[in-house]
């Protein structure tokens, strides 16, 4: 696809200024900008649910009150 833009000269010089600091052509700066805000999202709804649960404990956390091991027999 090709889209031509209209873009007055101190929107055009800030945004050769923008792809110059990223090191990039101006279209290539234009076309990661669009990916970067058009990129599927997770919904509010699941992003709500940040931190609903607790966190599960660590292995060493649930032996940690398990108690010692019975010692061994020898061979």
């Amino acid at each position: 696809m090709h889209l031509t833009l209209e873009l007055d000269n101190h929107l055009a010089a800030r945004l050769n200024e923008a792809a110059q600091t990223a090191g990039l052509p101006p279209a290539e700066w234009i076309t990661r900008l669009i990916e970067r805000h058009t990129a599927p999202a997770w919904p509010a709804s699941v992003k709500a649910l940040v931190g609903a649960w607790r966190d599960e404990p660590w292995p060493e956390d649930l032996r940690s009150s398990a108690g010692q091991d019975a010692p061994r027999e020898p061979f």
